[in-house]
């Protein structure tokens, strides 16, 4: 019996595509923005050679519940709390005295804490565990940087009930970080400090939950990279984020060991920003998970960087990053022939894909115009909505910290409003450009951005290489096989996808919690070069154009509507309007 294919069934098959895919990216962006959260807190009855947040909270209740800033009666009250317990876990306490100066010109008397743990091999290079035990003067400080310093003491705890390490491990809580890291300077002046320290690890906060992230590293930190995937249990960390940060005037205390020349990794969590230096900062705001996830770091790089030789942690610098909860990491030397080859491989698919005349001259250059036209516009109205928001009702709700409540649901309207942009164009010249033509164009402009970041930010080069060689490998594979309709199969766009969404998924989330709405309107840009690369799915994916841009300008509504409805200063949602002036 032959066989009748109707128009209703093709609709319906192709109303399957379209579900299928769609609920493949969701469930592709929603696994990785839950691979990224933090573990699940650990009871105090957990074993004693593991990390349990609810034992380093016990520290916590004696460090932050009130406001502790240097000089104060209450700080002394932290340090000799802090004396007591390292005392009492065997590592030998002492205190370290420097003259601070307040930044009202008054002087004051700081306090360093340090305490050895004995390795098995004393004598050589010293691995210090860090982080500072005063707040600001405006709150408890519970986070900023309580948690740190009662994350390394559940650490010491841990490691004093398992087999002893080979090297020395000093824990240095300084005092007067937050004075311009004058505690940190003190320390890292005396000259014995310099010769017998091979490794510092900062631990730090600039929120009040979210995953604990590697955020930064020494130069040349190839070693430092192998270690650190080796051991942590749960890395979050990217090499872009860590050549942001180089250029970026933020400090902390690894800040000044890196100057003396000192390896170092630097930790921190940046979600619940709305709670850094504010009164808010305190007990009630500590995420348990959070704190796990700072312990279980602390713990790890305490029991790798203990066992080894940290005499010569210099190596060329590393290229790393989350996929799927690994940390994949190689050494940025490779970055520029693998650039180079992509751009030969670029060349021939052009050749080959003219030769075949699947693309064609006109094709290329409207989809170069309409690519460059839909990034400068969903730039432009996404800056206008963003100016929109914050003059009618987002500044009522935005801090002297620069943080906004409720800033994610701005970032995502910005991409919501990219997409809306981006099918309006493509409507319009739907049949002026074919899909490939589109995917060329794409990756033309990653290439670009390969080589920009070869030569100014070499982290950031995975972002665009990784991508750049799956599509390189299946626009190739479709050539071969002469039918360009390969790109348009389901098993295509899956495998072209996975990669970009989730490495971008994964950076944008992290952009979106650390910084505030006008920084990151540049990432409509990049999302429009990702749509050009995934052009075969978003073309499914926007199909039904009044269904698309109906769906997606009601949810712009929707998020616009929720943070219009709750941009209220309220006891939950407090803006410290008195402090303003002293921030």
């Amino acid at each position: 019996m032959e066989r009748v294919v109707t128009n209703e069934t093709i609709r319906n098959l192709k109303g399957i595509k379209i579900i299928s895919i769609g609920l493949a990216i969701f469930v592709l962006i929603f696994a990785t923005l839950l691979i990224d959260q933090p573990p699940r807190p650990k009871p105090s009855t957990a074993p004693v050679k593991e990390f349990s947040a609810e034992r380093a909270m016990q520290h916590l209740q004696q460090i932050a519940k009130d406001i502790h800033h240097s000089g104060s009666k209450q700080i002394e009250d932290v340090r000799q709390y802090l004396m007591a317990e390292l005392t009492r876990l065997g590592v030998q306490p002492y205190t370290q005295q420097e003259v601070g100066i307040t930044y009202d010109n008054q002087k004051v008397d700081l306090h360093n804490i340090i305490g050895v743990l004995k390795g098995k091999s004393s004598g050589g290079k010293v691995l210090v565990l860090m982080s500072h035990y005063d707040s600001v003067d405006m709150g408890p400080g519970a986070n900023d940087a309580g948690t740190g310093v009662a994350a390394l003491l559940e650490a010491v705890r841990a490691l004093t009930n398992n087999e002893q390490l080979q090297n020395d491990i000093w824990i240095v809580l300084t005092d007067g970080e937050e004075m311009g890291l004058q505690g940190a300077n003190g320390f890292w002046k005396r000259a014995e400090h310099l010769e017998q320290i091979g490794l510092v690890v900062n631990f730090e906060a600039r929120g009040s939950k979210g995953a604990s992230l590697m955020f930064q590293t020494s130069e040349d930190n190839g070693v430092l990279i192998e270690h650190f995937a080796q051991a942590a249990p749960e890395p979050v960390a990217n090499s872009f984020m860590g050549d942001i940060y180089r250029l970026l005037p933020n400090q902390t205390d690894l800040t000044v060991s890196l100057r003396a020349g000192i390896p170092g990794i630097n930790f921190a969590y940046v979600d619940g920003w709305t709670a850094y230096h504010t009164p808010e900062d305190n007990l009630d705001n500590v995420d348990l998970s959070t704190l796990q996830h700072h312990g279980e770091n602390a713990l790890a790089m305490a029991r790798q960087f203990g066992n080894i030789n940290l005499e010569n942690l210099r190596t060329s610098d590393h290229v790393y990053f989350n996929l799927f909860g690994l940390l994949i990491h190689y050494p940025s030397s490779l970055v520029v022939p693998i650039a180079f080859i992509l751009w030969v491989a670029f060349s021939a698919l052009l050749f080959v894909a003219s030769r075949q005349q699947h693309i064609r001259l006109r094709g290329m250059t409207t989809s170069l115009l309409a690519l460059v036209g839909s990034a400068l516009l969903s730039l432009v109205l996404s800056f206008v909505l963003y100016q929109l928001v914050y003059m009618l009702w987002a500044s009522k709700v935005t801090l002297f910290n620069g943080a906004t409540y409720d800033a994610y649901l701005y970032h995502i309207s910005f991409l919501l409003l990219t997409l809306l942009v981006h099918g309006f164009l493509l409507k319009k010249l739907h049949d002026r450009i074919n899909e490939l033509e589109m995917m060329l164009t794409g990756m033309l402009f990653f290439l670009l951005l390969l080589t920009a970041s070869v030569i100014w930010l070499p982290g950031a080069s995975y972002l665009w290489m990784i991508p750049l060689i799956i599509h390189s490998i299946v626009i190739g594979f479709s050539l071969y096989k002469k039918d360009a309709k390969v790109l348009s199969g389901v098993p295509a766009m899956l495998v072209t996808a996975v990669v970009p969404v989730t490495l971008f998924t994964s950076l944008f989330h992290l952009l979106f919690i650390a910084m505030p709405p006008f920084k990151t309107i540049v990432v409509t840009i990049i999302l429009t070069l990702i749509i050009a690369m995934l052009n075969p799915i978003f073309r499914l994916l926007s199909f039904h154009y009044r269904w698309f841009v109906t769906i997606v300008a009601a949810s712009i509504v929707v998020l616009l509507a929720w943070g219009w409805i709750h941009a209220v200063p309220s006891e939950e949602r407090p803006v410290f309007e008195h402090l303003y002036e002293r921030y």
